[in-house]
């Protein structure tokens, strides 16, 4: 499993990559065209955090009265990047998530611009 360097709301990780594969024939065009994006600084990987801060007010602070996000990194911590087998260049970092520790939390990127945040379902 290789690893990636990537800098997201202002903090450096080191994340291990994992290409979902059909069949053991390895990854297909696409995502290594993703990966290859990834590693060259095309994801915007900062414009997800609006997203992000609305869904962990919606979907955890809100119903404990909290109504803004102090540090995000209290509530969702990034621990991969998982890259589907589809037909466009998607990637979704998988984060630990404090209000559902079970399911986790995925943001997903797709061709290199940010999509969309749920938990890891929307991606897995």
């Amino acid at each position: 499993m290789n690893k990636q360097k990537i800098k997201i709301w202002g903090r450096s990780f080191d994340l291990p990559v994992m290409i979902k594969e059909y069949d053991n024939n390895g990854a297909t065009d696409v995502q290594k065209d993703a990966c290859s994006k990834m590693g060259d600084g095309s994801i915007l990987w900062d414009s997800s955090k609006d997203g992000v801060e609305k869904y962990i007010i919606k979907n955890g602070l809100k119903e404990n009265g909290i109504k803004e996000v102090d540090n995000i990194f209290k509530y969702v911590m990034p621990k991969s990047i998982y890259i589907p087998q589809t037909s466009k260049r998607t990637v979704g970092i998988l984060c630990d998530y404090k209000f559902d520790k079970e399911h986790g939390l995925a943001i997903v990127f797709e061709n290199e611009k940010y999509k969309k945040v749920g938990l890891e379902d929307i991606i897995i």
